[in-house]
């Protein structure tokens, strides 16, 4: 996940745009976006200080609202960096009484993370697993009903194959960055390019899955399980 044109002093909806859409577009959709607490608005200024890619406002919210739609009650999330996503799943949730599994290999964004949930009152809620997640998927035992992919790119391909045994039949697998600021529809050459390419092309084309990208802010994966 990147947030390569962060502009720290443009308005807010500058701060998570990825030109991948009409400009006023964008403007649009973040001038009539939902206020949301401090919590999240100190979170976001963090992450435009120190150079943290979080998914933003909007594609929180529409994250809350698959879960929410779905009933979700146990999610996983790949890549918690400071558990922003994991908040706007945790509260979908919280009123399932369901859990959210978050995996993070940067020790010090996993201590932020819990931090942040804590400070949002999610920590019986949201679990922070420390670690490599294609080392730590296989040891998991429980079956999710929402998946949520977004961590370095050279291991999505790798995270999907082995995550989608844990995914139950009618469950939602879903990956911020499919488009990678559109250089996926212009044969990019970077190493983070071809991976989406290969990712994309493989996750869309699964026998039993049904997936459809949206290009909302860098491009969100949905693919339900058949």
């Amino acid at each position: 996940m990147r947030l390569k044109d962060y502009l720290p002093t443009g308005p807010l909806r500058a701060r998570f745009r990825l030109g991948i859409t009409y400009d006023h577009i964008d403007d649009y959709l973040y001038s009539i976006a939902p206020a949301r607490d401090r919590l999240l608005e100190k979170m976001e200024e963090y992450a435009e200080t120190n150079n943290v890619p979080i998914i933003g406002p909007i594609v929180g919210r529409f994250l809350y609202n698959l879960a929410k739609a779905s009933r979700s009650k146990r999610i996983l999330e790949i890549g918690a960096a400071i558990g922003y996503s994991g908040i706007w799943l945790g509260r979908a949730v919280a009123s399932e009484k369901g859990s959210v599994t978050t995996i993070e290999l940067d020790t010090s964004r996993a201590y932020l993370a819990e931090k942040n949930i804590k400070e949002a009152k999610l920590s019986g809620t949201i679990k922070v697993v420390r670690g490599d997640a294609l080392e730590i998927i296989p040891k998991l035992r429980e079956k999710y009903d929402l998946i949520f992919l977004d961590s370095d790119k050279e291991i999505y391909l790798e995270a999907f194959r082995k995550s989608l045994k844990l995914l139950r039949k009618g469950g939602l697998f879903v990956a911020d960055n499919a488009l990678w600021s559109g250089e996926v529809s212009t044969g990019g050459t970077s190493s983070e390019a071809r991976a989406m390419i290969l990712f994309n092309k493989e996750v869309s084309g699964f026998t039993g899955m049904s997936t459809v990208i949206l290009p909302l802010r860098d491009g969100v994966l949905v693919s339900l399980k058949e």
